[in-house]
């Protein structure tokens, strides 16, 4: 008998789970299916029903939400993908165990909601990204530092059918027409939109079920989307709005295949009679990465991403419908996480409450059998970040850097301004108390799940988002790198072309420049914490509206990443200060002079961001 961590062996827990069901089942019972969608890198705006951007389109999500439950505040366990999925699929936080990161396999001695189902009479499935089969390799030396471990597969954990992979390439039980593979686990290939061939997958489990309709049945639908790489598919690309960029794009069209997919499957239960007597589950495993790994999807109006235990990395999409039980249109304020997943299952199913579990059962909550928030404290810990959170208090604690204490219930309320730790230390102390108790427990014990302090990547991550203060070096600086071909101090012009004349730089049109054309200056070379100010040293003969405008890692020259000023006319300097209100780092800026201008010169351009040393800019010959 294997023995479990958790109190009681593995083998004769689940064997105990059987009999209770059996025992406890009366003639003409009918337990209820489940699905969980759990879908990849998808930021908490993109979800239609939360009203944040128009260009999102998830009908068949938000007709989900209409029929059941819209968690406002649904989080996940971790701000990156297998100890999140670790965490929903067994309904414990996974750093009890030690899945604390990518490259951690699951153990097996940590049963999944698949294998307590399944010991429960369940038919059980994945189709999709499973990702917690791999281990760090010590001897890799290129891009890939993990190797997959075939006694990590789905179907060593509880699942009977699998198709699980996240592109093209796919280990499966069964082929997409759904005939059985007798050398299962087999590797398959199948060309085409990865969201497409899951769905698919998922599909052919459920037609499967036909052939016994009184057996209850969990499928786990894990997309691997809007994750990169970057998708196009059709017909959903097309309907995404042309002047976006082709990052957004590429999340609106994945989106949208996924949600295509949950109209597929919910026809399925509608034409089979199995509507109301499943529980179905919509989570994302984490919010969207931003910066150059940014997958086109959106956290707004959180602050963070993925990597972060700011709301944007674990704050996510979550929705829950039981038509047959649970009463629709709920709009459900209270925070929830994902370990409530298991619980929730498992209650429904009739099997019996493990006190290992960490999450609740939802649904006396749903139906008006409780009262309250399900949740006192919910806790976090993602290697060098750990977090608690009691509602509407949230502590966050990032190595030896300053504590953070922030009031949840402000819009946007992580930021450096609404750090209330020094206002209120007695409720900084008494959750920081909290959490020392909870990671005390963990493995391994501690603050930090890895070892050395707050990991220096992140902590610039936390500053470009405003929620702590920029160490010294990562003050504004020009990013090194060649001159770009005629360009004079970091500056070029595209439309344009610069010179250095008396003390200044004169920006003049290029030849034969198209009539609507205009000559400007750009710097792609920066690296400046927002927000900042511009400040130029200007003249020109005619002068005239004009404007600074800029882009971040996440955003390329939105609209509303622009300013306007007036440049002056005449032939004295004149200096000339633009705010520009970003809250991230500013890594390009474009100097955009009035149309028909002339005789534009520059003396001088300050950078000023919100930590460290401005850059100064002077176009004098000694410079």
């Amino acid at each position: 008998m294997t023995t479990s961590m958790f109190g009681i062996g593995l083998t004769a827990g689940l064997l105990a789970i059987g009999c209770v069901a059996a025992a406890g089942e009366s003639p003409g019972a009918r337990r209820p299916n489940l699905v969980v969608i759990f879908t990849d890198d998808h930021g908490w705006a993109d979800l239609a029903a939360h009203g944040v951007d128009p260009d999102i389109r998830t009908p068949h999500a938000d007709r989900l939400a209409r029929d059941g439950v819209l968690f406002t505040r649904g989080y996940v366990t971790a701000p990156q993908c297998s100890p999140s999925r670790a965490g929903i699929l067994t309904g414990i936080y996974q750093q009890r165990f030690g899945v604390e990161e990518n490259g951690i396999p699951l153990p097996h001695d940590v049963p999944t909601l698949a294998q307590r189902l399944k010991a429960a009479g369940y038919a059980t499935g994945i189709s999709g990204k499973w990702h917690l089969d791999a281990e760090v390799d010590p001897r890799a030396t290129g891009r890939r530092k993990t190797v997959r471990l075939p006694d990590h597969l789905p179907h060593r954990h509880g699942f009977d059918e699998y198709f699980t992979g996240v592109m093209q390439d796919y280990t499966a039980s069964h082929s997409l027409d759904g005939a059985p593979f007798p050398d299962a686990p087999r590797q398959v290939r199948e060309e085409g939109c990865r969201v497409a061939i899951q769905t698919e997958a998922a599909l052919g489990f459920l037609r499967r079920r036909e052939a016994r309709p009184d057996q209850p049945w969990f499928l786990y639908l894990s997309y691997m989307a809007p994750h990169t790489p970057f998708g196009f598919p059709e017909p959903w690309f097309s309907r995404t709005p042309a002047h976006l960029p082709k990052e957004r794009r590429s999340a609106l069209a994945l989106i949208a295949s996924i949600d295509d997919g949950v109209r597929r499957i919910r026809e399925w239960l509608e034409a089979n009679g199995q509507a109301e007597n499943t529980l179905i589950f919509y989570i994302s495993d984490n919010g969207a990465p931003l910066g150059r790994a940014w997958d086109g999807s959106l956290n707004l109006p959180l602050r963070g991403q993925k990597g972060m235990l700011a709301e944007g990395g674990i704050r996510v999409p979550f929705v829950f419908a039981w038509p047959g039980r649970v009463p629709g249109g709920q709009v459900f304020d209270h925070p929830v996480i994902s370990l409530d997943v298991v619980p929730t299952a498992l209650a429904a199913a009739g099997l019996p409450r493990d006190a290992a579990l960490d999450g609740v059962d939802l649904v006396p909550h749903l139906t008006g059998a409780k009262t309250g928030p399900p949740h006192e404290t919910l806790f976090w810990r993602w290697r060098s970040q750990s977090a608690v959170q009691e509602y509407p208090y949230k502590f966050i604690r990032l190595g030896e850097r300053e504590r953070l204490l922030f009031d949840m219930t402000a819009p946007e309320g992580e930021s450096i301004e609404r750090n209330l730790a020094g206002r209120k230390p007695e409720i900084a102390a008494r959750l920081e108390g909290k959490l020392a108790a909870w990671v005390g427990g963990l493995k391994p014990p501690g603050f930090s799940g890895t070892s050395g302090g707050f990991d220096r990547h992140h902590e610039g991550m936390f500053a470009e988002h405003g929620m702590i203060a920029a160490p010294a070096e990562d003050a504004a600086s020009a990013r090194p790198g060649a001159e770009p071909e005629g360009g004079i101090r970091g500056w070029s012009s595209p439309n344009g072309v610069l010179t250095l004349s008396g003390g200044a730089l004169a920006i003049a049109a290029k030849p034969n420049l198209p009539p609507k054309a205009r000559p400007f200056i750009t710097n792609a070379r920066l690296d400046l914490p927002g927000p900042a100010t511009v400040t130029l040293r200007l003249r020109a003969a005619k002068g005239g509206p004009a404007s600074v405008t800029w882009r971040t890692k996440a955003e390329s020259f939105a609209p509303r990443q622009a300013a306007s000023f007036t440049w002056p006319s005449g032939s004295d300097w004149q200096t000339v200060a633009v705010e520009l209100p970003e809250e991230a780092r500013i890594i390009h800026i474009r100097i955009l002079p009035p149309p028909g201008a002339e005789g534009l010169e520059v003396e001088s351009i300050e950078l000023r961001g919100a930590a460290g040393k401005p850059l100064i800019f002077r176009f004098d010959a000694a410079s």
